[in-house]
């Protein structure tokens, strides 16, 4: 029988939280909240952060593997005709 009451007790007591609204359950509400943004702001920064390292490693294969080397084709039959042009011969004159 004792046990009896003290089981209605907790149920009376646990009913009279659930429709409690005082206050009480606004700071919780407002905790769960705070707990929900803080965990999807560490979420998308997480995610934000692994981007930008992906996108520098990529920018670090795309420099190691830029090619700068210059090859001219034909380059070794050039002739040089010096800084001057070559004279013209002059017309009029033998």
């Amino acid at each position: 029988m004792n046990q009896m009451r003290i089981f209605r007790q907790a149920a009376d007591h646990a009913r009279s939280l659930w429709r409690d609204q005082r206050g009480d359950t606004s700071v919780i509400s407002l905790v769960l909240i705070c707990t929900i943004i803080a965990i999807g702001a560490t979420v998308g920064l997480t995610t934000y952060r692994n981007q930008v390292v992906q996108e520098l490693g990529d920018l670090a294969v795309a420099i190691r593997s830029l090619n700068q080397s210059y090859t001219a084709p034909g380059y070794a039959t050039f002739t040089d005709p010096g800084p001057f042009p070559p004279p013209q011969p002059v017309v009029g004159f033998p």
